[in-house]
């Protein structure tokens, strides 16, 4: 076999095995292999031994007797097979049309080529329903949807497919518009009408991964604050003239639930190019995307890292499945000009808690829009848009294998194959519906016209293995009335006996509810003095440092002036030097002024005694 050369830019994820080798469910060991070789000899003897005795009788192998089984397998009443339910699209009447619908459940196509006068060869396709192109967005609900979901039978939840060639109609089906609104409203619209007064507004309990988490008081804001900011970032009130139109056209009734609170949490991812990107991130907003990885435990899938907003009304339901439609990936295609490039698989996880039973269950219903299957001669796409086709029909066809493995192992045979769930991503998301553990409804979509006849021929195909598998529900234990009572039988005294031990069980129960009084106030007693006692403590430790702090505090004062009260003295001694000085020269000024004066006297004296000289001359 020729090695495949390892790819850099597409690198497989850890959890799936490079060389693509088989995985058993279980290790397998020489006794088991001995005595399957033992048995498989002895069924080989039982077959010759009949063969001699009946020789008219030629030998079949033991896989040919297996292939003449019926091809679908008869359901028990704790099975039921996946509901696969056809509609067409509103087609031309000009346009020639090989399809044509028998009844409510069977479709006949005319082989191609054969539509000329006294051609007889048709193909017959059975389906759980079969719409033509004028029935209603509410028909189509109501038949299909409605009855799978079941909000008070505790089952894990449902998958809803919507699958076809490319502009068959399928994201109409799923979401529909303003006027006709698809599967996705209608589905919130009656979750939350037939819940109505038992949804929690404090999301308080929440799936991480694969356990159930209680959320604190500041991580409850946080995932409201969220929502909020989504609904701040749409500002758009379509969502209610959606709900009136459901309302108008449709009737949900609330159920009777008694204690219970319910939780509801919305996820929305799309699969483009075979990496999963989640819608409803916010941090993604104005950042470039990041893949998710998708990690797998006995057949249920979590996506790591992905984003789960609580939704309390159906508004805030609305306003999520609109900001993730935002965010999804559409191009334009000669066959469809708002083609989805991409799976997307919008979810509400939908957790119920009963109080008085403290039970808590889970139902997860996925709705996932599948992009059509394309032919690059029809669509036209080319460089981005021919590898996005590759990845979309490379996925479509790793869900048709798992289909058919599926199929295939639910007939009587001693080994199955191995489900290849890990070779796409939209696999091992769904892959709870794909192995038969959750119910699983799938509307198939097709334009019948000539021009799609072979695309339409591969749908109907793939629909048909769809239609054959088989849903097992898990077995309940019989509940027959001898085990249903407190005894396993009951005599003459036994309505008294009940009668007493209800009696010492309320007084019983009544005495706790004291113990549990007392023990409250007893509680609270403590915490007071607890509290006095802290208190008192912290107040004297406090006292104490205040006062360290301000000896710390004058001691650094102290060494902080002793250096400038230094320098000070020094000043003082200089200032007083300077002043002596002064004081020496103020007396030395005041001698010369005297002098100075002496002298102008003397001065005078001779000018004078010399004017007294002259005048005597």
């Amino acid at each position: 076999m020729k090695r495949a050369k390892p790819s850099y830019l597409e690198a497989p994820e850890n959890s799936v095995d490079r060389l693509r080798r088989p995985r058993p469910t279980k290790g397998t060991s020489w006794d088991s292999l001995l005595a399957e070789r033992q048995s498989r000899v002895a069924l080989e003897e039982a077959f010759e031994k009949e063969e001699e005795e009946s020789p008219s009788t030629s030998y079949r192998s033991e896989d040919d007797q297996f292939d003449e089984l019926p091809a679908e397998l008869p359901a028990t009443k704790d099975e039921e097979t996946v509901k696969v339910c056809l509609r067409l699209r509103p087609y031309s009447q000009s346009h020639n049309c090989n399809l044509k619908i028998r009844d409510s459940s069977t479709l006949v196509v005319k082989c191609a080529g054969e539509n000329q006068p006294g051609a007889s060869s048709e193909k017959h396709f059975t389906f759980s329903n079969v719409f033509d192109d004028h029935v209603s967005q509410a028909e189509v609900y109501d038949s299909c949807i409605r009855p799978t979901i079941r909000l008070t039978s505790g089952e894990p939840g449902a998958t809803i497919l919507t699958y076809g060639t490319s502009g068959s109609g399928k994201t109409y089906t799923l979401l529909g518009n303003a006027e006709q609104p698809g599967i996705v409203p209608r589905s919130i619209e009656q979750i939350y009408e037939e819940l109505r007064g038992h949804v929690s507004s404090e999301p308080m309990l929440k799936m991480e991964g694969m356990q159930l988490c209680p959320l604190s008081d500041g991580e409850m804001i946080e995932e409201k604050y969220k929502v909020a900011t989504i609904k701040d970032m749409l500002r758009s009130d379509s969502h209610e003239q959606i709900s009136q139109v459901i309302q108008s056209q449709q009737q949900f009734q609330p159920l009777e639930l008694g204690d219970r609170r319910v939780f509801i949490w919305i996820s929305f991812v799309e699969i483009y190019n075979e990496n999963v990107y989640d819608l409803l991130n916010l941090d993604e907003a104005c950042a470039k995307r990041k893949p998710l990885k998708v990690l797998a435990n006995e057949g249920n899938a979590y996506i790591k890292g992905l984003s789960t907003l609580y939704a309390s009304t159906k508004e805030e339901a609305y306003n999520l499945l609109e900001y993730g439609l935002q965010s999804a990936t559409y191009g334009s295609t000669d066959v469809n000009c708002n083609s989805s490039r991409s799976h997307s698989i919008f979810t509400m996880n939908v957790i119920t808690h009963s109080l008085a039973m403290q039970q808590i269950s889970q139902s997860v219903y996925k709705f996932c829009d599948l992009a059509g299957s394309e032919r690059q001669k029809k669509t036209g796409t080319m460089a981005n848009r021919l590898k996005e086709a590759q990845k979309i029909n490379n996925s479509l066809l790793v869900l048709g294998r798992c289909l058919e493995t599926v199929h295939r192992n639910q007939k009587p045979r001693k080994v199955h194959d191995l489900v290849p769930v890990r070779d796409s991503k939209l696999t091992m998301i769904i892959q709870s519906a794909l192995l038969g553990k959750e119910p699983m409804t799938m509307i198939v979509n097709v334009h019948p016209t000539d021009e799609f006849y072979d695309e339409n021929i591969n749908v109907l195909n793939f629909s048909s293995i769809a239609k054959q598998i088989v849903i097992r529900k898990p077995s309940k234990m019989p509940n027959n009335g001898a085990e249903s009572t407190r005894y396993s039988f009951l005599p003459t005294s036994a309505p008294d006996l009940l009668v007493r031990e209800n009696e010492a069980l309320k007084l019983e129960v009544q005495q706790l509810r004291d113990q549990l009084e007392h023990s409250k106030k007893t509680l609270f007693i403590q915490e007071y003095q607890l509290r006095n006692e802290l208190t008192d403590n912290f107040k004297v430790q406090f006292d104490k440092m205040e006062d360290s702090y301000q000896q710390r505090i004058e001691s650094a004062k102290q060494l902080a002036i002793l250096p400038y009260k230094q320098q000070l003295i020094v000043l003082q001694r200089k200032l007083e030097s300077k002043e002596r000085e002064i004081q020496e020269l103020e007396d030395e000024l005041e001698e010369d002024e005297n002098k100075l004066k002496a002298y102008e006297e003397e001065i005078n004296l001779l000018r004078l005694s010399k004017g007294k000289r002259r005048l005597s001359l």
